[in-house]
């Protein structure tokens, strides 16, 4: 969307102020395609969809609260992808299976940027410049997905409950934070990187093997537990 401040008409229904918190959204991504965290401000946001600052401050607050969204609308985008796994498909009761499911999720996760680059930012950034009440609402949301998602793995056959699935993308999600800068280093760190010969890791690949150990060393703890 590309409307003029001038035609600015405030939203009035939810579906409306839906379509203009998407329009924000977009405009924050693609400004992070562009550059990178210290990029997005509240002017660059604002200019993208064409409101001033002061219309822009009807629907998000801050620039941090916007990262947030972003960060969860990543979450809701991989959700979707995992509804769309087929079980059939999957022989989650062999070692060979569940490398083939940890190189299936690690290829999805890879497919959404923001959940690294901004799970990166969450605690140290994001999370301590919005308000409490946007914080509660958003983490709220946050163990919704991972409670859905869990469901989801359970009837994928990778985990036998709930509890176990949600703990391992709680888990993931972590170790997300901290993989992701690690793998995108800034193009002075890849030039240190490059000088030194200091090993920069491929993304996908790590994720897959981290996902690998986790999917396989739970069934091995759950076959040995069995066999007690």
């Amino acid at each position: 969307m590309a409307e003029g401040d001038q035609a600015y008409r405030r939203a009035r229904t939810r579906e409306q102020k839906g379509r203009r918190l998407d329009d924000i959204l977009d405009a924050t991504e693609s400004i992070l395609d562009e550059g990178s965290y210290h990029d997005v401000t509240l002017s660059a946001i604002a200019e993208r969809v064409g409101y001033s600052r002061a219309n822009l401050s009807h629907y998000v607050k801050s620039k941090e609260e916007i990262l947030l969204l972003l960060y969860i609308r990543s979450l809701r985008e991989i959700l979707e992808d995992m509804r769309g796994i087929d079980p059939a498909l999957l022989d989650a009761s062999s070692v060979g299976g569940l490398r083939d499911a940890a190189a299936m999720l690690a290829s999805m996760l890879s497919s959404h940027r923001n959940f690294g680059r901004l799970g990166a930012l969450l605690a140290s950034i994001i999370e301590t410049n919005v308000s409490l009440e946007c914080l509660i609402e958003c983490k709220r949301e946050i163990v919704a997905v991972m409670a859905e998602g869990s469901g989801l793995l359970v009837e994928c056959g990778m985990f036998d409950n709930a509890d176990d699935a949600a703990a391992f993308l709680f888990d993931l999600s972590n170790y997300v934070s901290g993989l992701y800068p690690a793998t995108h280093p800034l193009p002075l760190q890849r030039a240190a990187c490059a000088e030194t010969g200091y090993p920069v890791a491929s993304y996908e690949e790590s994720l897959r093997d981290f996902l690998t150990v986790q999917l396989v060393g739970y069934r091995a703890l759950k076959e040995g537990r069995d066999g007690l």
